[in-house]
């Protein structure tokens, strides 16, 4: 059922159809609307105030300011009130209509008329963008994961994207209900499938390749540099930043952009093991 149709799609007779193959989901995720709302009124408010400040300023009701202080305040208004107004509206807009449903195997998103499978077994890579502040990394006996709980209360919004074997991707933003728990649920099931043999082949000698963080046996890799286990500290998140830090230093030995980073998750719990001579499953 992931091809796309020429006609239109109900949702509702979507759902009863994959329902009726599958039996009732374990979870069903779809778009919460205030959270949706807004964001979209954010949006609206910086856009249409930005509009009646050039507007003010260039038909002369308000005065060009004299000095830097005021002139970088300008800009931020004239700029980036705008932009950030565009992206809250996109942010908002781009999961509207937006169904996943949860099953052992798998999930399936229904999105503007369009059903993709996502069986677990099939994702190769998970990435998340927008990391609430103080997100929490959890570790279980079979599986590692960020807790997105905080989510809900960045203005930006977060995003956990999919990719399948094929290529195929999907995303989900955080205007979805239950949010942190899909989130939860993503994480740990590709964890449990993804670990298991990636550690195998680190175990072998193999090289593993998250983004730009790559983990053989002889240590973490970031750019050319390589830092070998017994003087990896940690891996840390800071802000937008993954970074390694050296034992015995307070400064980051090396960092990447967290968002490039691909199954952080896996990553997490591969470095540990790397670190402990040992799996963590």
């Amino acid at each position: 059922m992931d091809e796309d149709y020429t006609g239109p799609r109900d949702v509702n007779t979507d759902l009863v159809e994959i329902t009726t193959r599958l039996g009732e989901p374990d979870a069903t995720y779809r778009t919460d609307a205030r959270s949706a709302a807004w964001r979209f009124t954010l949006g609206v408010v910086l856009v249409v105030g930005a509009a009646g400040l050039h507007y003010a300023l260039w038909f002369g009701h308000l005065p060009w300011p004299r000095g830097a202080l005021l002139w970088k305040a300008l800009l931020a208004g004239l700029i980036a009130g705008p932009a950030t107004g565009l992206y809250l509206i996109y942010f908002a807009v781009r999961g509207l209509k937006l169904w996943v449903l949860t099953y052992p195997a798998g999930l399936f998103v229904w999105h503007r008329g369009r059903v993709v499978a996502f069986p677990w077994d099939e994702v190769r890579a998970v990435q998340i963008s927008g990391l609430p502040e103080r997100t929490v990394v959890r570790r279980e006996p079979d599986a590692v994961w960020y807790d997105l709980s905080r989510s809900g209360r960045r203005v930006f919004g977060t995003t956990v994207t999919l990719t399948r074997a094929d290529g195929e991707q999907v995303g989900f933003p955080s205007t979805l209900a239950d949010f942190p728990e899909l989130g939860r649920r993503v994480q740990q099931e590709t964890y449990r499938r993804l670990f298991p043999a990636m550690w195998d082949d680190f175990r072998a000698g193999r090289a593993l390749e998250f983004g730009p963080v790559t983990c053989t046996p002889a240590g973490v890799t970031i750019g050319k540099n390589t830092l070998p286990w017994a003087e990896v500290d940690a891996l840390e998140r800071v802000q937008d930043k993954l970074e390694v830090k050296k034992v015995g230093k307070k400064k980051a030995w090396a960092q990447c952009n967290l968002t490039e980073v691909v199954n952080p998750h896996v990553l997490m719990g591969v470095a540990a093991a790397a670190r402990d001579d040992g799996p963590s499953v």
